[in-house]
């Protein structure tokens, strides 16, 4: 089972993990198991696994239904924040006034093969260029997260006004780059297949991540991303 302090220390980098239980194609595949183990789990797990991560939190609604994905986050010992349905910006906000991180790594709870290597990459470039946002391109269609700095994130809160905007955090500032410092890095050449998906979004989406996973045994830390290109 995986452990965490429930109360990070501020500072730091974050990893923020958006997930909810509703779902127009795959209602409920946040928690749906592969190998034993539900998605959320799994991608707890490999952002847990990068040595840049300092904590990773789940931000989740206030919804009903995702009273579901608190409880497996009390179950695995991870700290959650529950926030807006439709604003997640808003969630990500206000999640990041309460734990206070310096860098937030956004993933979501749907993919449960994040490229864990990616995030040293990220957040190292993003340090050393003094980058507002830093994101690796052409990885597999669900195994990258993106680093943003707290700063730039409440800065976007500010401005942003359109509902995609709300809806996805990370959109003004890619479509800003007038206003926000981007980056945009490209992976190590194994790792680049954007034609590979690794996310779970439709049923079709779970039997393949089922027969890939199934494929190889358990590691602890987490088996890398490329081997799973084989």
């Amino acid at each position: 089972m995986l452990k965490q302090n429930p109360e990070p220390p501020p500072g730091g980098v974050m990893a923020f993990l958006q997930g909810r239980m509703g779902s127009n194609r795959l209602p409920g595949k946040t928690l749906m198991k592969i190998q034993g183990r539900s998605i959320l789990e799994r991608a707890i797990g490999r952002l847990q696994a990068s040595p840049a991560v300092d904590a990773v939190v789940v931000l989740t609604t206030r919804k009903k239904e995702d009273d579901a994905i608190a409880a497996e986050c009390e179950r695995l010992g991870v700290p959650f924040y529950r926030g807006p349905e439709d604003d997640v910006l808003a969630r990500f906000c206000e999640a990041a006034e309460v734990f206070k991180p310096e860098i937030i790594i956004r993933a979501t709870a749907d993919n449960p093969l994040i490229e864990t290597g990616s995030m040293e990459r990220i957040v190292t470039a993003l340090r050393l260029s003094d980058m507002d946002y830093c994101v690796e391109k052409d990885l597999p269609y669900g195994a990258a997260t993106e680093a943003v700095t707290a700063t730039a994130l409440a800065r976007t809160r500010a401005v942003a006004r359109e509902p995609r905007h709300l809806e996805h955090v990370t959109l003004y500032i890619k479509e800003h780059p007038d206003e926000f410092r981007v980056l945009l890095l490209d992976p190590p050449a194994a790792l680049r297949r954007p034609d590979f998906r690794v996310t779970v979004d439709t049923p079709e989406d779970f039997a393949a991540m089922e027969r890939l996973i199934g494929r190889f045994p358990e590691t602890a830390p987490p088996r890398p991303l490329k081997d799973y290109f084989i």
